[in-house]
């Protein structure tokens, strides 16, 4: 097996994809443990968690880090690599509708992306699955789909994939499928690495990334397919980075139904929290931020947003939570837009126990008053 090693227009098409990121992201922040850089010998396996459609833009911020650059294989939901995806997907208005018809019409998306290594592949009750479910040809597709990117390998390409298999809506990471068992047990030699990407969608007009690379790990040749999937979910888990929104939001939710507090204690609390990180957890990434105490502006961005969408309220120097802000939706498919403090909870879900020992031994050291 020989790698793919990248070429100009290959980095070119990348670094496109890449120009989206001013339209999408506020900005964005890598964080590493090392070197800035990925590790990545040809064969190797890079997972990542499934966010939303912007993925795609962080996909194109990671390239210039792997080290060595080889070619990737990326498994892509089917109707991406579909004529009219853009209008489709996001059924826009005015202006908008007509370039993205224009961008459809030319199809060039599919055409860059499958240059770039995107495959199609089916997920389970979309992409007409339901239908190749009655036919009872589901399970055979499946299998030369995945039975094609082990080929792509073979060929020289390392692979990028997404362990859920689709977006985590609310905020958790998602059930994670057995696809790095499956591909460790077709190339035995594979490496693996990962990122874990963190969207903080409260802090900023428009929402801020933070890229946390991890270090290369093993999986092992005697390792069933369930401890494979603890290990990478624990391995993509620990990775999410605590920031403004999300340990803002772990705080909120810690105060009782309809409290009152004064702005100032929260930050006070928020600080403490970080401290108490930095000390006892300092494998715990933070935003930048928080390290340097420099977030009032972004909080008072955060209250200002929260009381918008009714979660809080927020009168000069007191904030009043809402009863609603600590009510769980019937439905969580999209618990960004019904309850966005939860959601931003829900990253920090590895970091609970930690976080959870922090404020117990503020609870019950000095108290929190509300």
């Amino acid at each position: 097996m020989k790698p793919k090693k990248h070429t100009i227009p290959y980095d070119f098409l990348i670094k496109l994809v890449s120009l989206a990121k001013g339209l999408v992201f506020h900005s964005i922040e890598e964080n590493f443990h090392e070197n800035e850089e990925l590790e990545s010998p040809y064969p190797t396996a890079l997972l990542c968690n499934h966010v939303s459609e912007a993925d795609v833009v962080s996909l194109s911020m990671v390239y210039p880090r792997l080290k060595p650059k080889i070619k990737m294989i990326i498994p892509a939901r089917e109707d991406i690599l579909l004529p009219g995806f853009l209008q489709k997907e996001f059924r826009a208005k005015g202006i908008l509708k007509w370039i993205f018809k224009f961008i459809d019409a030319t199809n060039i998306i599919p055409i860059l992306l499958r240059y770039i290594g995107a495959v199609p592949i089916k997920r389970p009750f979309r992409d007409n699955a339901r239908e190749l479910i009655k036919k009872g040809e589901l399970r055979d597709k499946v299998d030369s789909e995945w039975t094609d990117l082990v080929e792509h390998i073979r060929k020289g390409r390392n692979l990028f994939m997404f362990p859920e298999g689709t977006y985590n809506h609310d905020g958790f990471l998602n059930q994670v499928k057995r696809g790095a068992y499956y591909i460790k047990s077709k190339i035995d030699k594979l490496h693996f690495n990962s990122f874990t990407l963190t969207y903080d969608h409260l802090s900023y007009q428009k929402t801020k990334l933070y890229i946390k690379y991890g270090r290369p790990f093993e999986i092992q040749k005697d390792m069933s397919g369930d401890q494979v999937v603890k290990l990478v979910a624990e391995t993509l888990g620990k990775n999410y980075t605590v920031t403004i929104a999300n340990l803002t939001s772990f705080v909120l939710l810690k105060l009782e139904k309809e409290s009152k507090i004064k702005k100032q204690q929260l930050i006070d609390l928020i600080l403490h929290l970080k401290n108490q990180i930095e000390i006892k957890f300092p494998e715990i990434t933070l935003a930048s931020e928080l390290r340097k105490e420099v977030f009032h502006s972004q909080l008072e961005l955060v209250f200002a947003k929260l009381k918008k969408v009714n979660l809080i309220d927020w009168e000069e120097e007191t904030i009043r939570t809402k009863e609603i802000l600590h009510q769980i939706p019937k439905s969580i498919h999209n618990l960004k837009k019904s309850n966005i403090v939860l959601y931003h909870k829900n990253q920090l879900t590895s970091h609970f126990s930690k976080l959870e020992s922090i404020w117990n031994a503020m609870y019950l050291g000095k108290g929190v008053n509300t």
